[in-house]
This record gives C-alpha cells, sequence and structure tokens, in this order.
C-alpha cells in the first residue's frame, strides 16, 4: 500500500512537472523606456590631434586635443586654444564620461569646484546649478542643428547668465565634437571645421 500511494504522488509530480513545464508562457512586457540603460555617445572630441575651428564675430576660433588620459571618473581630455598665428593662447581640460562632461582646469589652473557643462544620462529638463556661479543649467533634448561644417544632431543645454534669468546662453553638444554651437542671442560661436586626430 505504501508503495502504491508513493508511485501514485511520483505520477501525479510528474503530471503536474509536464503540465507547468509544457504550458504556453506568456510574453514578457517591454522594459520601460524610462528603466532602459542610456548609451548615450560621449558628446566630446577624444582622439588626441581632433582639430575644430569655430567662428565668432568673424574671428577664428581653434581648438585642438592635445592630450587624452583615462581617470577614476571618465576620460580627461585636454584641448589647447590658438590665434591666427597658431600661437596657444590658453587650454582646458574637460572630463568626458558616461556622467557627462565636466570642466577640472582652464587657463592653466585646476578648478576648485568641477563646473558641469552636460549631465547625462540625457534627460529633458533636467537642471543642476553651476558651481562656479550659481547659474541654473537645463537640458532640452536632441535637435538638429546645421553650422558651416555640417547638419549635426546634438544635445541643447540652457544656462541662465543672470539670477532673474532674462538672459540665457544656448548649448549644443554634438558626439564626437563637443559643443558645435553656442548663441547668447547677441552673438553665436559656429562650428566652421573639423579635422579628427590619430
Amino acid at each position: 500500500m505504501f508503495h502504491s500511494r508513493l508511485a501514485r504522488t511520483a505520477l501525479l509530480v510528474a503530471i503536474i512537472g509536464t503540465f507547468v513545464l509544457s504550458a504556453p508562457v506568456a510574453p514578457s512586457a517591454p522594459v520601460p523606456k524610462h528603466l532602459m540603460p542610456k548609451d548615450e555617445p560621449v558628446c566630446f572630441p577624444t582622439r588626441v590631434g581632433d582639430r575644430m575651428v569655430s567662428e565668432l564675430r568673424g574671428q577664428e576660433i581653434v581648438c585642438v586635443v592635445t592630450k587624452v588620459e583615462k581617470t577614476d571618473d571618465g576620460i580627461a581630455v585636454t584641448q589647447e586654444f590658438e590665434d591666427k598665428q597658431g600661437a596657444r593662447t590658453h587650454d582646458q581640460t574637460v572630463v568626458a564620461s558616461a556622467a557627462g562632461l565636466k570642466v577640472v582646469r582652464y587657463s592653466d589652473r585646476d578648478l576648485d569646484k568641477s563646473v558641469w557643462w552636460l549631465k547625462l544620462p540625457h534627460v529633458d529638463n533636467n537642471t543642476w546649478t553651476d558651481n562656479l556661479h550659481g547659474q541654473e543649467t537645463r537640458t532640452l533634448g536632441w535637435e538638429e542643428i546645421e553650422v558651416p561644417a555640417g547638419k549635426f544632431k546634438a544635445i541643447r543645454v540652457d544656462r541662465n547668465d543672470n539670477p532673474n534669468g532674462t538672459a540665457k546662453t544656448s548649448y549644443w553638444y554634438a558626439p564626437g565634437l563637443g559643443c558645435i554651437k553656442w548663441s547668447d542671442g547677441t552673438a553665436s560661436r559656429v562650428l566652421t571645421a573639423f579635422k579628427p586626430g590619430n
């Protein structure tokens, strides 16, 4: 009797197991977009020799990547600016990472506090306060921007230039290029040429 009860239990477990394993499975629901990881491209030049030429008020601005180093929190990219004769005028170092773009050095001096130019992953209307002058900065979204160097998709960032918000500067950051345009309502700097480095 014990063996027949054990045999029936084993048979019942086998039948239930077969049913459960062969039952149709409903497809899983897609992961909501806001929970998906965002592998956004680095919106900055990251190769030694990358050369950007911009124009501001009829003057040419040349910026060349001279050094790229891995750091604990991203890639430190040093750029040097040149005048018309090719003489170096000043430098800046920007750390590019999955968290965004932050300036850590400007004009031959390390900054006491880094200044965020762009925060990632990109979220429309994400705001933060600038560490340098307390200015509010906000991301607005991807836009298609045409400059003399071409047409690019870029993330727009607006920064309030005064406490009451009546003056602002808009910046557009494109993958692999950095800021391809900025405009403050009275002047604009635009990318006119880009030559990739090694």
